[in-house]
């Protein structure tokens, strides 16, 4: 996936990115209701370019998917397993401490994992537009 954005800040070999916003968007707003603030992205600087070039961010679809996986999915699998693992539980006490012990494990796994994911497959400045 190809986005154009406006580099604004240099950091060593990374650049902060201010995204353009896609005509579906100025329809939509959504984004700006929950979070008000522009969408910004730090992308590898593989072309040198400097504060102010107009520049082709190129982010990787599959690693998107894998991230958003391990972010959203192993927490959901974890509240998943607490519930079925605690059902079979007697006492209510266990039942609240196995729910918590999933969850809360499967919670630090998942950001964890997405996070190794997120630093190894970071975006890259492809070209100046």
């Amino acid at each position: 996936m190809k986005e154009i954005g406006k580099v604004i800040e240099i950091n060593g070999n990374s650049a902060i990115v201010l995204m353009e916003e896609k005509e579906k968007c100025k329809s939509c707003n959504l984004c700006k209701k929950i979070l008000p603030r522009e969408p910004k992205i730090e992308a590898e600087n593989i072309i040198k370019a400097s504060i102010g070039d107009i520049v082709e961010v190129e982010i990787n679809e599959d690693a998107l998917f894998k991230i958003s996986v391990f972010i959203y999915g192993f927490p959901l699998l974890g509240f998943i397993l607490g519930i079925v693992f605690s059902y079979f539980l007697k006492i209510v006490f266990l039942k609240v401490i196995v729910f918590l012990i999933f969850l809360t494990s499967f919670w630090i796994i998942g950001f964890q994992k997405g996070k190794f994911y997120s630093q190894k497959t970071k975006p890259k400045i492809v070209s100046k537009v």
